[in-house]
């Protein structure tokens, strides 16, 4: 890892968040989804009705370990219909001041939900999920109508997942962004789904961190998960270990942002990534960066 990046590093604001920056600046900002297809307590995933008691439960957790740890986070609210997305953009932000990211498959339900949060008045708390090589421009001119200003950017070519495919799309989806209003960018290294191929998402994260100084970080929330010899050969109690490791690696390579997968994950991530956090504030102390906020997790393991 360079813990010190000579491209200029932005920063940008969601909430009371800051996310990007050298190494040791702000702590990792970690994105926990709800309402995720097959999650226990949604009842009913079209129509959005969920046990209304677990999902307290759950965004309480998480704004629990962020205090105790200074980690800041977002909840990715995962919606299959706009029926449902209007529940639950209701219910979140009445039970948290976090940042929300608007999550779904459909790019139809992406657009509602970008509607949904402009008439709720709730634009300046979210994230946008995703602007990709290959979004339409009736998407980007919803977005931009809108007033969301953060997304996540992808880059991801399904038809060349080397380096050099990753660095040549990630200009045409940032050229996207900015075409959808999108003046906070959060660039995605975009892991393969249901592989353990991370090797070359991993290289990108400090080489995008260098070109480009916008907040790189990536979704590894499902790679251990989907792994068919962790399957197999790891008990379900002891698989935590290999999910904390996993966040760990890619805050070591520079990452700003991950994507934990379920936000049930909260109470072992937050602590494994606050300390990680620590160690590189730490390190980069000796090159003469510092945190910019008494609340980063380096002052909590010294007070």
């Amino acid at each position: 890892m360079s813990f010190k990046f000579n491209t200029e590093q932005k920063i940008y604001e969601i909430g009371t968040a800051k996310i990007g920056g050298q190494p040791g600046e702000n702590p990792t900002f970690l994105i926990g989804s709800i309402f995720w297809l097959g999650q226990k307590m949604v009842q009913d995933a079209n129509k959005g009705i969920f046990d209304e008691k677990a999902a307290e439960h759950i965004i309480n957790t998480m704004q629990t370990q962020s205090d105790i740890t200074g980690v800041k986070f977002a909840l990715d609210i995962v919606g299959t219909t706009e029926v449902a997305f209007e529940k639950y953009v209701d219910f979140v932000p009445k039970h948290t001041d976090a940042p929300l990211m608007l999550d779904a498959m459909s790019p139809r339900t992406r657009m509602a939900a970008a509607n949904l949060a402009k008439k709720m008045g709730l634009t300046d708390r979210c994230i946008y999920n995703s602007i990709y090589k290959g979004v339409t421009d009736a998407e980007l001119a919803n977005l931009k109508e809108s007033g969301i200003t953060m997304s996540i950017v992808l880059a991801d070519d399904p038809k060349d997942t080397s380096l050099e495919g990753k660095m040549n799309v990630i200009v045409e989806a940032l050229a996207l962004a900015e075409k959808g209003g999108i003046t906070k960018p959060l660039v995605d290294t975009a892991i393969p789904a249901f592989e353990p191929d991370m090797g070359i998402s991993v290289r990108a994260i400090p080489i995008m961190k260098e070109k480009y100084g916008h907040p790189v970080g990536l979704g590894s929330g499902n790679v251990v998960t989907t792994m068919g010899w962790v399957k197999a050969n790891i008990a379900k109690e002891f698989r935590k270990g290999t999910v904390c490791s996993t966040n760990t690696i890619m805050q070591m390579a520079g990452a700003n942002w991950l994507m934990i997968g379920p936000a049930e994950q909260a109470e072992w991530v937050f602590p494994a990534v606050a300390v990680t956090d620590t160690y590189i504030a730490s390190a980069a102390a000796d090159l003469g960066t510092r945190p910019l906020e008494e609340t980063h997790p380096i002052y909590k393991a010294f007070m």
